[in-house]
This record gives structure tokens, sequence and C-alpha cells, in this order.
């Protein structure tokens, strides 16, 4: 499977994701620091019950950048929290298109730091993604500026540990690289609000706390193992991270039959064509 093909799955994966991140920060009446902390921790349960099938974990860390690691961590760790601060107050199908700034985040750091070379067909792509993030936040739409704001530093986050995924992912195994994913955004989360997610779990409904983030794991799942192949095999791994951006189209489609987003559909289906 070449590397096009692993990227579109990571993308509707991803996109199942975003659906189901909106459904925990509704149905979970917990922190959005406990949130960002059991979905990671989630994950990597079911990493490590699939480590076998996806070559083992391996603990080789000869060669391996330090300097990624940590960056794949505070990407993943800051990100979620951003994230889930936001989620609290944008639909779906907005939060997805604000969060397609990633591109221009990816865009920018891969020129600075990884030498892209870009077309003008990539130019191009990046001026109508401008204009679909201007469609969905202005006039009547559904605007909360601080919810928006807040999506927008998730994505430059997420766009520091895509561009580390794509340096270590040539270093480390599949189910190290996700171990290092999760178990590293689950712990900045403690490090910073462990007294909040402890108080969260003592009191919360367990059922619901544990089941959602799990099934939320899944695609989760997903969407960073075949990046994480795509990464591996791709000639210029920066444009693996600018396609995976594309999941904004089937996120809106999917907000609009899953969640019922129906308001404003017009913008957001032209937002999420022009992405």
């Amino acid at each position: 499977m070449d590397w096009v093909a692993l990227t579109f799955i990571s993308v509707f994966f991803r996109s199942v994701y975003g659906v189901m991140t909106k459904v925990l920060s509704n149905k979970l009446k917990v922190s959005i620091y406990t949130q960002a902390a059991l979905l990671p921790l989630a994950a990597a349960l079911i990493t490590l019950l699939i480590s076998p099938f996806i070559g083992g974990i391996k603990l080789n860390f000869g060669g391996v950048s330090l300097l990624a690691v940590i960056l794949v961590i505070l990407g993943q760790g800051l990100g979620n929290i951003a994230y889930f601060a936001a989620m609290k107050n944008l639909t779906n199908g907005t939060a997805q298109i604000a969060f397609s700034s990633i591109l221009f985040f990816n865009t920018f750091l891969s020129l600075v730091f990884l030498g892209l070379h870009l077309s003008l067909a990539n130019i191009f792509g990046l001026v109508l993604l401008m204009l679909a993030i201007l469609s969905v936040t202005s006039g009547k739409v559904e605007l909360h500026k601080r919810g928006v704001a807040l999506m927008v530093l998730s994505a430059f986050l997420f766009s520091v540990f895509q561009l580390a995924s794509a340096e270590i992912s040539k270093q480390v195994g599949a189910a190290m690289y996700l171990l290092i994913a999760y178990l590293g955004a689950a712990a900045v989360v403690f490090v910073f609000k462990w007294r909040v997610v402890i108080d969260d779990m003592q009191t919360s409904e367990k059922r619901m706390t544990l089941g959602i983030p799990l099934l939320t794991a899944i695609p989760s799942l997903g969407n960073f193992l075949f990046a994480y192949y795509a990464y591996r095999i791709a000639p210029e791994p920066a444009k693996v991270a600018m396609l995976l951006t594309s999941q904004v189209v089937l996120t809106v489609f999917l907000s609009y039959f899953i969640l019922k987003e129906k308001g404003h559909l017009p913008r957001k289906i032209v937002a999420a064509i022009l992405v």
C-alpha cells in the first residue's frame, strides 16, 4: 500500500475521531484535563494489547532523537488540553474547520525546518483553506472567539506533534511510537492537573467515564497508526501531515448525520470542499 492510500485511511479515522471527541466532550461530566488524560491512557492500554500484531515493543533507543520525543509528548499533551477546551464551546463542524489551520503551521514549520518545496498548486490550496476558515467563522455562523483561538492553538501544537512524529517514525517501531505519544500526553496532563484528574475519577460515574474514552481511543489509534506508516514510506513526510488536513471534509458530513449539526450547513459544506 502506498503512502497516499495510508494517509487517506488515517484521514478517515481522524474524521471519526473528531466526531467521537465531541461526543466525549458532551457526555463526560468531568474537566477537560480528565478528558485529555483518559483518552491517551485508554489508547495506550489498547496499544499494549495489539502490540504483538504491529511489531512488538522494542526498547532500543539508540539513534532516537530526544528532541523529537519531547516535541511529540508536549505537542500531543498540551494539544489535547487546548483541543478539549475548545470543543466545549464549538460545534464539531466549526471546530474541525478551525483545526484545519494546522495546514498553515505544518507548511511554515516544514519550510523552515524540513526544507519543504511548494508548487503553485500547493500555494493555491493554502489560499483556499484560508477562505474556508474565514467563511465558517464569520457572519452569522456560530462563532465563539475563545473556542476558535483555543482550536487554532491546538492546531499549532498538533502541527509540532505531527512533524516530530514524521522524524521519530523512522527511528522507533509502531507500538513504541504509540506508547510514547499516548503515555507522554497523559503524563503532561498529570504533571499540571493530577489533583483534578483524581478528584474527577473519585466522583464521576465510572462506566461512562471509562467507557467513552475507550471507544474514542479506537479511531485515534487508527489515525496515528496509519499516519505512522505513511510517514515511514513517504518521500516527503511533511506532505503526509498536509494531506491529513483533508479530514475536515468528511468530518463536516459526519457531524451533520451523527451529531445533527445542521445549522448553516451550506456554508460549512462549501468551506469543507474548499479545504
